[in-house]
Parts: C-alpha cells; sequence; structure tokens
C-alpha cells in the first residue's frame, strides 16, 4: 500500500478506535461496539483481505467485496455488530491495514449488496469448483437456498490445482466404504462406512479432503481419495471468476454468472 493510503485509512481506523478504545477501557468491548456503531463499510477491506489473494485480478477482489459486504450485514441484522466481527474471526485484526487493492475493491463496490427476493441472505464462496457449481436447494435439502443455482465453470477444470490428491492408510479406514449419493454436480451427498451412513462434508473434512467431489480408489496398503476442485463448491468460484476477470469480464458480471438467482442492490439499511 502506498504511504499516504495508509496514512489515511490509518487516520479513518483512529478515528474511530480513539473513542473505541476509552470505552473499552471503561466498559469493556460490547459497550465499545454497541454505544459508537461503527461503520460496516470501514471493515469490508479488512474481511476481503482474508478472503482472497491480493494477486487475483482487481475485478475477482472487487466480486469478494460485495459478496463479504453481504455476508457481514446479513449477520449484523441476525445478531449485532459485535457478534458478527466475532463470527467472521477479525475481531482481533482490525488494527491491520490491508492492501491497498482490497481498499480500492470495497471503495468502487460500496453498499453494493446481492439480494434474494430483496433480503440479505448466504453468499457462499469457495477455491475451486469441480467444473461447475452446486444447487442450493440440492446441497441444503431447503427450497430456502433455492436462489444458489448451479452455474457452469468449466474453466476451473484448467487449474493446476483443480484435482488434489490425499492418501489414507487402510489400516485407518473403515472395512467397508461406499459412496451411495451424489448431487447432479458430482459432490457426494452420502456414503456408508461399515454400515454407518456419513454426510459427505462432514466425512471430507475430517479425512481433510479437498472437496466432496471426490472418487476412491485403493492403492496397495492405501486409499487414495482424488478430489476435483478445492472447498464446498456452493456460489463464487473465485478461480472461475478470476479467470473471467482475465478475459475482461467485470465484477457485476462474474457475480451475475455465478448467482443468477441474485440480484444486486445497494444497501439502505
Amino acid at each position: 500500500m502506498k504511504k499516504k493510503e495508509t496514512f489515511r485509512y490509518s487516520v479513518l481506523l483512529s478515528l474511530f478506535f480513539v473513542p473505541y478504545l476509552l470505552t473499552i477501557a471503561i466498559n469493556g468491548i460490547e459497550a465499545a461496539i454497541l454505544n459508537h456503531s461503527p461503520d460496516p463499510e470501514m471493515f469490508i477491506p479488512v474481511l476481503v483481505s482474508r478472503q482472497i489473494p491480493e494477486e487475483y485480478q482487481k475485478e475477482a477482489i472487487k466480486a469478494q467485496a460485495v459478496i463479504a459486504r453481504t455476508n457481514f450485514l446479513r449477520k449484523i441484522e441476525e445478531t449485532n455488530f459485535l457478534q458478527a466481527l466475532q463470527e467472521t474471526g477479525n475481531e482481533k485484526n482490525l488494527w491491520k491495514i490491508p492492501d491497498s487493492v482490497y481498499e480500492m475493491a470495497a471503495e468502487e463496490t460500496e453498499g453494493q449488496v446481492l439480494t434474494a427476493n430483496g433480503k440479505l441472505n448466504l453468499v457462499p464462496y469457495h477455491e475451486i469448483s469441480g467444473g461447475v457449481t452446486r444447487d442450493g436447494k440440492e446441497a441444503f435439502h431447503n427450497d430456502q437456498y433455492a436462489y444458489l443455482k448451479s452455474v457452469d465453470s468449466s474453466v476451473d477444470k484448467e487449474s493446476p490445482f483443480y484435482l488434489n490428491s490425499t492418501y489414507i492408510p487402510l489400516q485407518q479406514m473403515p472395512s467397508s466404504l461406499n459412496i451411495r449419493e451424489r448431487e447432479s454436480s458430482g459432490y457426494i451427498k452420502s456414503l456408508s462406512a461399515d454400515g454407518n451412513l456419513l454426510e459427505g462434508e462432514s466425512f471430507a473434512r475430517g479425512m481433510s479432503l479437498a472437496s466432496t467431489n471426490f472418487s476412491v480408489q485403493k492403492i496397495g496398503e492405501q486409499i487414495r481419495f482424488l478430489c476435483k476442485g478445492r472447498g464446498h463448491g456452493l456460489g463464487f468460484s473465485q478461480n472461475g471468476g478470476n479467470e473471467m476477470a482475465k478475459k475482461g469480464s467485470d465484477w457485476k458480471e462474474i457475480l451475475e454468472t455465478y448467482f443468477p438467482g441474485m440480484e444486486l442492490a445497494v444497501y439502505e439499511g
């Protein structure tokens, strides 16, 4: 970040944090947040800096800024400012100055959010899809998430990180492991392990797999899990959005591609 930009951002933080720190000293952090009603926009660059690499294309980072803002404001509406900060994991890192690209992304998308039926909803994102993103209704088994449409993201197949292998020793695996059901996008809904039914996402997390879009193969004394993509596969593929940006798409086009069931709007609180 340039010195001038760093200074300006530091001044903005200071204007908020001087009364904030005084209140913390007297009444604690909860009172500080609740009494001073900070502007959520101040925190968007910090949030985005923890969600997408700075070397990504600017338009892809702008798309992520809209996603971060939507999720942050939704959390604030559902709970309160303090809890929203705690749940995003940034309360302890507010003093870290983000790179200028994140400040630019927040400024150039200021106030912009994604809505479904006029409301703020969950806007998921992941690193690399399995070639197509997942359908929200199918993934969550709930009509509430029907606004998350499955879309083509075949450009992800060209990523050097598209395929990921994890090897687990046979003795650490169940004697019987079978895939029971896949979603239309290829992601696994459920498996059976020695007769026990397992949820795909929980199994993948427990095994530290890159995604639930995987195949299983016995190789010698090991089981190989070959995963497609990285992450849960819902919503925005950051790699896919980055590739779109490289070809000239702007942040609005990127979001319209990955969220055809949602609308861009200006948040009015």
